[in-house]
């Protein structure tokens, strides 16, 4: 097998997503841009919110936060890049719960930056059922790309 080293991104040339059997309830691509860019001011908000308060003088919510931010992270590379739509779920249901956890370990510390996440919660969980639904609807979907990440956004892969 032929290894190779790219920059971690959805290149113009990859239409694996485009080709994909999708829900019609699948929303149009151009939403997730937006929705995304409100949800990351929002956890970046609530993230602050808690550090004004108590810096990083408690461990847990850190940990907490620190570990849904790196599932959320990791999700697109999984999904995306490695075509992995079961590893997307697997990595999304992880997020759902580290999303839980830290709006409960947030809101004793500051109220307003656990509420700041529900809405965040509200679209990875309808994220959450459209992964699934995609897996549903597309079996043999998922390539044998097996990836490494290395640092610098760069990772190597099996093709």
């Amino acid at each position: 097998k032929q290894w190779y080293q790219r920059r971690v991104a959805i290149t113009a040339g990859d239409d694996w997503f485009d080709n994909l059997v999708k829900p019609s309830w699948n929303p149009p691509n151009w939403v997730f841009g937006p929705v995304w860019t409100l949800l990351y001011f929002m956890i970046a908000l609530s993230a602050f919110k808690v550090y004004r308060k108590i810096g990083f003088s408690q461990a847990l919510p850190w940990m907490v936060f620190f570990i849904q931010i790196t599932l959320n992270f990791a999700w697109p590379l999984i999904f995306f890049v490695g075509h992995q739509l079961l590893g997307g779920l697997i990595d999304i249901l992880l997020m759902l719960v580290f999303i839980i956890l830290n709006i409960s370990v947030f809101i004793p510390v500051e109220k307003s930056a656990g509420l700041l996440l529900l809405p965040y919660l509200a679209w990875v969980t309808f994220a959450t059922y459209l992964n699934y639904t995609l897996w549903r609807l597309n079996p043999d979907a998922s390539t044998s790309h097996l990836c490494y990440i290395f640092s610098d956004n760069v990772f190597l892969c099996n093709n």
